[in-house]
C-alpha cells in the first residue's frame, strides 16, 4: 500500500473527525466547488492505480466517456480549449452548475469504470478494489461536506434526514441486498432515483411495488401461499396469519399500506378528468416521508422474518 493509498484508508485529520463528531442533521444539496475536486482528484486516482496494475493509459477510457457525455448532453465539447479529453472531461464537471447534471456525470463515470475495466482487464489486478475505495471516499466526502446524497448500488441517492438515513435507510439497504430479495431492492433503488428527479408519485408507486414485493418474497420463502396478484392488504393479512408480526401490529403497517395504495391511485384518477378537477400534488416532504417510513416497514419485515418459523 502506497503512502496516499494508506492516508485515504487509515488517517483523518482532526478537522475531519471533529466534523463527524459534531454531524448535524441540517444538510445541503448543492455540491461545493472544494467538493467537486475532491471527487475529481477520486475518480483521478481510481483510473492512476488502475492504469498501473493494468500498465495501460487512461487516454481512452477518457476519450469515451467524453463521447458518452457529449451525446447524452448534445453538445459537440464538453467544455472549451482543453488539450486533453481527460481535461475536457474533468473541467467539465467542474465547470458544470446544475446539481443534476454533476450527479448524472458521477454515476455514468462509475458505470463506464467498472464496465471499461471489466472489459480490459486481464491478470490479477485491483481494479474492482480501486472502485469501490472511491466509491467509499466519495460517500465519506459528501457526509464531510453535509451533502445530502449518497452513492449506493451505483446510483446516488437523495438523503432528507441524516439521522434517519443512518437509523433506517441505509439498514434497509443492507437488508434489501439479501438474495432473496433482490427484486424488492431493484424496486427501492427506483424508488430513490424518481425522487432525486422530483417525479414523487412515481417514486411513492415504487415504494409500494417493494412493500408488495418484500411481503411476497418473504411468503414464497417460507411456502407460505399467496398469489402474485395479491394487493398489500391481502398481504399483511398472509403474513398475520402466520405468524410473521403480532396482530396489533396490522394498524401500524396497514397505515403504510393505505398511503402507498391510495395517494398515487387518487393522483393517477384526477389527473385524466381535465382541468375541471383539481390534481393532487405530491410534495416532496409527503413523497421523502413515504420513502422513509417503506425503509422503516421493510426493515421490520425483514427482521421478523429472521425468527419465523
Amino acid at each position: 500500500m502506497n503512502a496516499i493509498n494508506h492516508y485515504n484508508n487509515m488517517f483523518k485529520p482532526f478537522s475531519r473527525r471533529n466534523q463527524q463528531q459534531e454531524k448535524t442533521d441540517v444538510l445541503i444539496y448543492d455540491l461545493p466547488e472544494p467538493l467537486k475536486v475532491k471527487i475529481v482528484l477520486i475518480l483521478r486516482e481510481i483510473v492512476t492505480n488502475c492504469s498501473i496494475a493494468m500498465l495501460f493509459r487512461g487516454d481512452s477510457l477518457f476519450d469515451d466517456l467524453v463521447h458518452l457525455l457529449r451525446k447524452e448532453n448534445g453538445v459537440f465539447q464538453l467544455s472549451k480549449d482543453n488539450a486533453t479529453s481527460e481535461l475536457e472531461l474533468f473541467n467539465y464537471f467542474l465547470q458544470q452548475n446544475d446539481t443534476e447534471k454533476c450527479l448524472d456525470f458521477i454515476e455514468i463515470v462509475f458505470d463506464y469504470y467498472i464496465r471499461y475495466f471489466q472489459a480490459n482487464a486481464s491478470g490479477p489486478i485491483n481494479w474492482f478494489d480501486s472502485i469501490r475505495q472511491g466509491a467509499t471516499e466519495l460517500n465519506e466526502r459528501l457526509a464531510e461536506h453535509a451533502v445530502g446524497y449518497r452513492f449506493q448500488d451505483g446510483q446516488i441517492v437523495r438523503i432528507d434526514s441524516g439521522f434517519v438515513h443512518q437509523e433506517v435507510v441505509i439498514p434497509a439497504m443492507t437488508v434489501l441486498h439479501e438474495p432473496y430479495l433482490a427484486g424488492a431492492n431493484q424496486e427501492f433503488m427506483k424508488a430513490h432515483e424518481h425522487f432525486r428527479h422530483g417525479r414523487f408519485g412515481e417514486a411513492i408507486n415504487e415504494c409500494l411495488k417493494a412493500f408488495e414485493s418484500t411481503m411476497k418474497l418473504i411468503c414464497h420463502k417460507h411456502g407460505w401461499q399467496y398469489n402474485q396478484t395479491d394487493t398489500a392488504k391481502t398481504l399483511l393479512g398472509i403474513c398475520e396469519k402466520n405468524g410473521l408480526f403480532p396482530s396489533y401490529m396490522e394498524s401500524s403497517l396497514g397505515g403504510l399500506r393505505s398511503v402507498l395504495e391510495n395517494v398515487p391511485t387518487a393522483r393517477n384518477k384526477l389527473s385524466g378528468h381535465g382541468q375541471g378537477v383539481q390534481q393532487v400534488h405530491i410534495t416532496e416532504g409527503t413523497a421523502g416521508f413515504v420513502m422513509h417510513s417503506t425503509a422503516a416497514n421493510i426493515l421490520y419485515l425483514a427482521s421478523l422474518e429472521k425468527s419465523a418459523k
